[in-house]
């Protein structure tokens, strides 16, 4: 993802959630003995991944049983169109070492047998809002051994199709999307919240919107959306997402901290006028900088939040497909 300045505010910003990412350190755990097939695979830092994205039709199938990691993570909120919020990141759900969720640290095991796979995927652009994602589901409904493992879709960020409404409320999901306010008189419209589908998942509110003509960035997996208020040290950005550590470079995206691949990121919230605000680490888009330019689409595979529309009736942006990640002792 790529960062773009927008003055001392933001840069302020980039020092202050350099510091608020949370992270997870990586472990010798899981059981040995494992084997099995399903996914794109790859084996590194002493494990063996399996990553499933969407779309797929592919199912974890253990021929040989033993206690594996795994993370699970919805599909990201869309942005709001016209002056639009951004979308909320999807729920990220995970048992890895050090993860802040319930699961955080656990054994999960599995025996021999086919474990169901669903990879929920961004929420689509719309005339007005944007749509949520869809959730994203491992063992589902438990068919083997375990509890089926769910990673919420994100919350669509606040929008409309014309310059004709005033508070519109983002929607809720594993994270929230933004709201937004597209008045000259005060008031608020109020970001979505948190509503997780299952046990142990993670993600935060979406942030409000109290200045006019805007919309507030969506939450992420690692903390909340920034409101779009005046003078506020975070103006519509998207909240940043969680970092994990032994992903291999080519999932997540980079974040402040250099060792980890960091998912969940929210989508940013538009600033009037014509000015785009950074998506959070993790997948969320910025917001469209122009008239009437989209906001940037969240990326897939991370269950990134889409950014929010510019001026006039230009659209938010998709937002990124979720993902699910396996792993045990190579």
């Amino acid at each position: 993802m790529s960062l773009r300045s927008i003055g001392n505010i933001l840069s302020n910003f980039d020092d202050y959630r350099s510091t608020t990412g949370t992270k997870a350190s990586s472990s010798s755990g899981g059981g040995g003995g494992v084997a099995a097939s399903g996914g794109t695979t790859a084996t590194a830092n002493g494990y063996k991944y399996h990553f499933f994205t969407h779309p797929t039709s592919d199912d974890f199938v253990v021929t040989s049983g033993g206690n594996i990691e795994f993370i699970v993570i919805g599909g990201g909120g869309a942005g709001g169109s016209y002056r639009g919020a951004g979308g909320g990141a999807g729920g990220v759900n995970s048992n890895w070492p050090g993860f802040p969720g319930s699961y955080g640290g656990t054994s999960y095991a599995v025996t021999s047998g086919t474990y169901p796979i669903t990879v929920g995927d961004g929420g689509a652009t719309g005339p007005a809002s944007g749509s949520s994602g869809s959730t994203s589901v491992f063992n589902g409904p438990g068919v083997n051994s375990g509890n089926p493992i769910s990673g919420s879709g994100g919350g669509g960020g606040a929008g409309d199709s014309s310059n004709s409404s005033g508070h519109t409320n983002g929607l809720n999901g594993g994270s929230g999307g933004g709201g937004r306010d597209n008045t000259s008189s005060a008031g608020t419209g109020g970001g979505g919240n948190t509503n997780p589908q299952t046990t142990g998942e993670i993600g935060n509110p979406g942030g409000d919107a109290t200045e006019a003509y805007g919309g507030a960035g969506g939450g992420g997996a690692g903390g909340a959306g920034g409101p779009k208020e005046p003078d506020s040290a975070q103006p519509a950005i998207g909240g940043i997402g969680y970092g994990f550590s032994g992903i291999p470079p080519s999932y997540g995206t980079p974040g402040p901290d250099g060792t980890l691949r960091y998912f969940g990121g929210g989508g940013a919230g538009h600033i009037y006028s014509n000015t785009s605000a950074n998506g959070g680490y993790g997948g969320g888009a910025d917001s469209s900088d122009g008239t009437p330019t989209s906001g940037g689409n969240g990326t897939d595979g991370t269950g990134g939040g889409g950014g929010g529309g510019g001026e006039a009736e230009s659209t938010g942006g998709t937002g990124g497909s979720g993902i699910i990640i396996i792993r045990y002792p190579a």
